[in-house]
């Protein structure tokens, strides 16, 4: 990076990194220099320290730039963030993706909301965009802080999501991600309270230009019979669904204030995969929540096992100050770190299983890189070392079919066929 040029630097989830590419194309756009921003990330312990070092980090390595930060974990604890030196400015989470933010002789209203930002002209991966539809959360799991960070759920209309998925897909976007904080909350705002999985159908409807579509993680308890449809027959929606599940024990899911049970998720895996074979699931796992015992712990292993999980956000449980979980008996930290390890090493083996069940089979990928792509079902997918010819290079940003030849730890091996 040179001297002067300003840079972004992501923490957390998948909508931070969509709101980090929009703050990085404000920097270019508006020719700003000396700048670095810092999108901060509240969901564990660990992610707001890790926060912290990566802006004492950065100011030591651009002693000259300004330092902005911004993102749930400075929403959230502002003073902390204030107190650092190396901090310049805060910008209000509310107001990371407005220009004005960081164009020093423009200010902010206090009194707007958040406006939903429009997708960057060119995102980092050119073949894949992202769209966010669905900002903030109305529920308040006993675990979580980032409503206190994101605000209350709000719903980007389904005129305005139609239009700019149109433009992402005129601009040669082959695949999109429909991202938020708690996406199938989708539309409790809007006139009419319009649910996921209708919009997902007219949208459908509307853009039979739209070949690829995923959605980010799906809360089980809204899974409603649309999107259902959906995930068993539409074959543009990918055949990859990823739940937030958090645990696999009904009376640990009442104690964290999920919406959820156990049997709904079964329920949910079973049908879908009863028509779509090809279907995979992945999930979000908190091991050694309070008063976690041996075998609530078990019954997560064994719903892991049931739904052959092939994709787990798996945390460590960390308290949170200010929410109800943190004031719960607490697990041992020993105890937590060999829930961890068991639970990892059990789903990377369900995981070995399904990439070997590959080997030697010719799948879709969208064509992203020689280094890495992914199968529709979310595998990462590496081209064998070879001279390109000609042809083949024409193909970077296509779906492509390859062959799988082998596979190394979380990756497979493919060639163009």
């Amino acid at each position: 990076m040179s001297e002067k040029k300003s840079k972004v630097l992501n923490l957390g989830c998948r909508l931070n990194y969509f709101e980090s590419q929009v703050i990085q194309n404000i920097l270019d756009t508006n020719n700003l220099k000396n700048t670095i921003v810092v999108n901060t990330c509240a969901v564990t312990n660990q992610a707001v320290t890790k926060s912290i070092n990566e802006i004492k980090k950065a100011k030591k390595r651009f002693p000259n730039h300004e330092l902005i930060v911004t993102g749930c974990a400075s929403q959230i604890d502002k003073n902390r963030f204030k107190s650092l030196n190396q901090v310049h400015r805060i910008i209000d989470n509310n107001f990371k993706t407005s220009k004005n933010s960081y164009i020093s002789d423009n200010k902010v209203s206090d009194n707007e909301i958040y406006k939903f930002p429009v997708p960057p002209e060119n995102f980092e991966e050119r073949t894949r965009a992202s769209l966010q539809i669905q900002q903030g959360c109305n529920h308040r799991c006993t675990f979580c802080i980032i409503p206190f960070g994101r605000g209350d759920a709000i719903s980007l209309p389904v005129g305005e999501i139609s239009s700019r998925l149109g433009n992402l897909i005129d601009r040669g976007y082959k695949e999109v991600t429909l991202t938020g904080v708690d996406l199938t909350s989708f539309g409790d705002d809007l006139p009419g309270k319009p649910k996921l999985g209708s919009v997902l159908k007219r949208l459908l409807k509307i853009h039979p230009k739209l070949n690829r579509l995923r959605l980010s993680s799906i809360d089980p308890a809204e899974m409603d019979e649309d999107l259902l449809y959906l995930f068993k027959y539409e074959k543009r929606l990918l055949p990859y669904l990823h739940l937030s599940i958090q645990s696999g024990d009904n009376l640990i899911l009442k104690r964290m204030k999920r919406r959820h049970s156990t049997e709904d998720v079964i329920d949910i895996c079973r049908k879908i995969k009863k028509v779509r074979k090809e279907i995979k699931f992945g999930a979000d796992i908190i091991v050694g929540f309070p008063t976690e015992t041996n075998e609530n712990f078990n019954n997560t292993i064994k719903l892991a096992k049931q739904c052959r999980f092939s994709n787990l956000h798996l945390f460590k449980f960390s308290p949170k100050n200010g929410t109800p979980a943190s004031k719960m008996p607490q697990i041992q930290n020993n105890v937590k770190n060999f829930r961890f390890k068991k639970l990892r090493n059990i789903y990377e083996k369900i995981k070995s299983e399904q990439m070997k069940e590959k080997l030697g089979t010719v799948e879709e990928i969208l064509f992203e890189s020689e280094k890495q792509s992914y199968t529709n079902d979310y595998f990462k997918v590496s081209l064998l070392k070879k001279k390109f010819k000609e042809k083949e290079k024409s193909k970077f940003g296509n779906v492509v079919k390859v062959k799988i030849l082998s596979k190394r730890k979380d990756r497979l091996f493919a060639e163009l066929v």
